[in-house]
């Protein structure tokens, strides 16, 4: 009889879970192809599941569900002040050249300092634009073939070939009288077979092209590496924009979006701003003081506990 009642219960609570799910899903907040991935199923899996069709044991698919709503829930508990993307100044001159890249159809390189808000209105800019494309740069896609075969996922281009020839061609022709804009971020990463590729690509395709990293982009594209081999690249490059370094101005639209207006708070930021990781850390200290001031205004103190926690597990 006990085992009856705890199966019960287990049933109970089994079906509650899929109702809950069920009631998330039709409020459109997430779609069931998203919920799959961030509990690691199949979207052919949940669907059964939630159907009631699903041939082998749903239990594990149904904890997972579980944990994803409880998550959620912990999340939703959360203070939300985060104002999200700032359009501070240095993100005004940023989107001007990539507004300029993506309407005249040219290359654009955009360099400098971590943290000042490069990579936060790169997104930006892509979310509120159409037919704008993001790839990012990193040690395992650096070569010419993995940074061609990234931006044709990028592109939607799924069954791409592999070797760089055919997939050259593929890339272009997708790219070609598209009106888009191609962005490369963390290009400092990128070889030079892989530049002059892309500059091609450019130059066949007339997309607008941006290339954003560190300094080494600059060095590597527009001055201290002018040798014959990279005239070609240099010559191409329509506009450059140098970031060095955080500027006061950010730090204020970012205070204002938060809502922190008294000078010691001001003070403060800007000095965590000035830190490397500049506004990215300035960020994250703010998303943490939040959570300790707890629906209260974000005060001094609590900016600097939470600057020190971060500090201490760096």
């Amino acid at each position: 009889m006990d085992n009856v009642v705890a199966l019960s219960k287990a049933e109970v609570k089994e079906t509650d879970i899929l109702m809950r799910i069920k009631s998330v899903l039709d409020s459109k907040v997430i779609t069931s192809s998203q919920m799959a991935k961030e509990i690691s199923v199949s979207p052919a899996a949940l669907s059964q599941v939630l159907k009631g069709k699903y041939a082998a044991d749903p239990s594990t698919i149904i904890e997972k569900l579980d944990k994803w709503l409880r998550l959620s829930d912990e999340k939703k508990a959360m203070p939300n002040v985060n104002p999200g993307f700032v359009m501070t100044e240095t993100a005004k001159l940023i989107t001007t050249d990539l507004t300029y890249s993506h309407g005249a159809g040219e290359i654009v390189a955009i360099f400098g300092a971590s943290g000042v808000g490069k990579s936060a209105t790169l997104r930006e800019y892509k979310r509120n634009n159409n037919n704008v494309w993001m790839v990012t740069a990193s040690p395992s896609r650096s070569s010419l073939t993995e940074c061609l075969y990234e931006i044709a996922m990028e592109l939607g281009l799924d069954d791409a070939p592999r070797r760089k020839g055919p997939l050259s061609r593929v890339v272009r022709n997708r790219l070609r009288n598209s009106e888009g804009l191609l962005i490369i971020d963390e290009a400092d990463h990128l070889d030079y077979p892989t530049l002059e590729e892309l500059r091609i690509l450019q130059e066949e395709t007339e997309i607008g092209m941006v290339l954003v990293g560190n300094n080494k982009v600059y060095t590597q594209l527009t001055g201290g590496r002018r040798n014959e081999d990279f005239a070609r690249l240099f010559s191409r490059i329509a506009k450059k924009r140098g970031l060095n370094k955080t500027r006061i101005a950010d730090v204020r639209a970012i205070a204002q979006a938060w809502e922190i207006k008294s000078e010691k708070e001001m003070n403060l930021m800007v000095q965590i701003s000035e830190r490397p990781g500049g506004l990215r850390l300035l960020t994250k200290t703010l998303k943490l003081a939040a959570m300790f001031a707890n629906n209260n205004p974000i005060t001094e103190k609590v900016l600097r506990q939470a600057f020190n926690e971060l500090e201490t597990n760096e």
